[in-house]
């Protein structure tokens, strides 16, 4: 990552870190009898990803609700069915469905148990009259196979099919806090962020999530490091309640979010808060989508960095989208990092990721998830097949580089 189009055969790792990059003679010098040796065949390897903006527990529970309306086959049911249980933690039900089978078979129950060994299913049918659920899920509502409103087939195996009072029983099973047991949807979201090799995530999730995250790293279930945000009005919250942080730490704080939606009239608020917050050494992003939205934003921050004194403070503006051409320059010459999310802006005009990188300004990626999909390729894609496009070495730098500076953790 150190010029376009420079690319090495390998690399050495210890201790967590990366040792030595270059050629494999020269990295061979460095394995020893209990090196572990990955061959990747000649395959290309980058950095994890550092997603600049999400909403990380509502990734999560992207995940507690599965929408099977569109599904026309016994197949297809199942492999969304197999997604689902491939990120949840054990034991967390399978919700939702509305399926309609009337031109095709529902699997039979046995086939759904094989991929959700450690999953209770229950899913509706479209009318919500009848549901779908696996064995396990028959068990948590201590329900018997040969119960009343049961369906079987010939053979009197169930068939997963409920009904009546059989359906009441299992509903009476499920979870009231599905949706609000954060640990579990915040270890959905890390698992999910992990298979698309997103290694670091930034927060802009409303609540103060430290603890859950820092719980899961106890347990050794969080994939991801994730630099969680407050909202600016907590500043002084977090001034006061910042986390021990070491070089090695999985979860770390310093930074607060806020919008701008351009209104003027609301510009003398804003800025006080910034102001307070930026004098308390906390770093601070506003979400900025508008020519004038943007200018109040950078107006504001000029005005934090002259009144406050010149630090290390790396003002954010959050989508930094519909810049007005006579502001965009101001990136680089205030050092304000745009935090900017392609894919979510795929098709629209107003992302300027070519000029702000040949001006030289800090340019990092995001997805804005759960908005959309997590996945950086879909943001890279939309970069490099823009209005103003970039190359890949450009969109790859800026989501994993670029995301690194905007959070401090370039080194």
């Amino acid at each position: 990552m150190t010029s376009e189009g420079a690319t090495a055969e390998a690399f050495a790792v210890a201790d967590n870190r990366i040792t030595a990059v270059g050629t494999t003679k020269l990295i061979k010098t460095f394995i020893g009898p209990s090196t572990r040796v990955i061959d990747a065949g000649g395959r290309l390897a980058l950095p994890g990803f550092n997603d600049a903006h999400v909403h990380f527990m509502a990734i999560g529970n992207s995940f507690s609700s599965i929408d099977l309306r569109d599904v026309k086959s016994s197949s297809e049911m199942t492999a969304r069915i197999a997604r689902y249980a491939r990120f949840l933690p054990k034991g967390r039900w399978i919700l939702g469905g509305h399926f309609n089978n009337v031109n095709w078979e529902l699997p039979d129950r046995q086939a759904i148990d094989a991929i959700t060994p450690d999953n209770p299913v229950f899913l509706y049918r479209s009318g919500a009259t009848t549901a779908f659920a696996n064995s396990l899920a028959f068990n948590r509502a201590n329900l018997k196979d040969n119960a009343a409103d049961v369906d079987r087939i010939a053979a009197g195996e169930p068939t997963g099919i409920v009904r009546a009072t059989a359906l009441k029983k299992i509903v009476a099973a499920v979870p009231t806090n599905q949706i609000s047991n954060w640990p579990e949807v915040a270890e959905t979201a890390t698992n999910y962020a992990a298979s698309l090799g997103v290694t670091s995530v930034q927060d802009m999730h409303s609540d103060d999530s430290r603890e859950i995250y820092r719980e899961l790293q106890r347990q050794g279930k969080l994939k991801t490091r994730v630099y969680d945000c407050l909202p600016l009005r907590d500043w002084k919250k977090l001034r006061d309640s910042r986390l021990a942080v070491t070089k090695d730490e999985m979860v770390t704080d310093g930074c607060l979010k806020s919008f701008s939606d351009g209104d003027e009239e609301s510009k003398p608020a804003l800025a006080r808060e910034i102001m307070a917050a930026d004098k308390a050494g906390l770093q601070i992003m506003i979400h900025a989508i508008g020519s004038l939205a943007n200018k109040i934003v950078l107006d504001i921050f000029e005005q934090a960095t002259k009144t406050n004194g010149h630090r290390d403070r790396r003002f954010r503006v959050e989508h930094a989208h519909n810049v007005a051409e006579s502001d965009l320059l101001r990136f680089k010459q205030l050092k304000v990092i745009a935090s900017m999310q392609p894919f979510l802006f795929e098709g629209s005009d107003g992302s300027r990721y070519g000029t702000l990188l040949k001006q030289n300004a800090a340019v990092a990626f995001g997805s804005d998830a759960s908005m959309v999909d997590l996945n950086p390729l879909f943001g890279i894609h939309a970069a490099v097949t823009s209005d103003e496009p970039i190359s890949v070495y450009d969109a790859v730098r800026a989501y994993t580089v670029g995301s690194a500076y905007a959070e401090f953790k370039e080194k």
